[in-house]
């Protein structure tokens, strides 16, 4: 089917305009007729006004049709691409959407992504042997991003300082100020992916020397 241009429902939006256009100026010339005017001219007047009345609505309803018709008959490209889509491409599309988990090379979907090739293989091992170490990591970054600033805004303020196993604890201005005379509290730079780069979207963290 030949698909209807863009220039028809342009010319259907200016019929639309025109049309009703027309009806309210109909509408305005009967309002304004005053009480001199003598019965004849006002009834003519009023029979001719409903005639174009009855015409202008019903090409009204014409040019309406033929606007939402050539909206309908233009889909999106998605739409089409959707509709166009074989069996065997829709069916690869689901299984994608439910694969097995594999997250730290671990889950029943790892041997399904990493087939026959060894160095994909190689990689799951290595984030299997890394894993409990990148979880500490993420959940520090979790905190430091999300809870200093909200405890140094308590009143009296609460600093986070990091303990030795990766726990943090809360210290007020005074306990802070004892542990820096007391040279146990350093600055530390965050650091990301098993400390070989500097993670700058964090802030540099309070560390508890034991």
């Amino acid at each position: 089917m030949k698909k209807p241009s863009r220039i028809v429902f342009i010319i259907s939006l200016i019929q639309l305009y025109n049309t009703s256009t027309s009806l309210a100026l109909c509408s305005n010339s009967q309002n304004r007729k005053t009480s001199s005017s003598t019965s004849t001219s006002t009834s003519t007047s009023t029979s001719n006004c409903s005639s174009r009345n009855a015409f202008l609505k019903k090409h009204l309803l014409t040019s309406a049709t033929a606007a939402a018709g050539t909206l309908l008959m233009r889909p999106s490209l998605s739409n089409a691409a959707a509709i166009e889509k074989t069996d065997g491409e829709a069916a690869a599309a689901t299984s994608i959407l439910r694969s097995d988990k594999c997250a730290f090379g671990e889950g029943d979907g790892c041997s399904t992504l990493a087939g026959d090739n060894e160095f994909i293989q190689e990689l799951q091992r290595r984030s299997r042997e890394k894993k409990e170490t990148a979880q500490k990591e993420y959940l520090s970054a979790y905190q430091m991003k999300n809870y200093p600033d909200f405890f140094a805004s308590l009143s009296p303020p609460k600093y986070m300082v990091r303990k030795g196993d990766g726990t943090f604890e809360l210290f007020d201005d005074a306990q802070l100020a004892e542990l820096k005379k007391a040279n146990r509290i350093k600055l530390e730079k965050p650091t990301a992916m098993g400390g070989k780069v500097q993670d700058y979207t964090q802030k540099p963290i309070l560390v508890l020397i034991d």
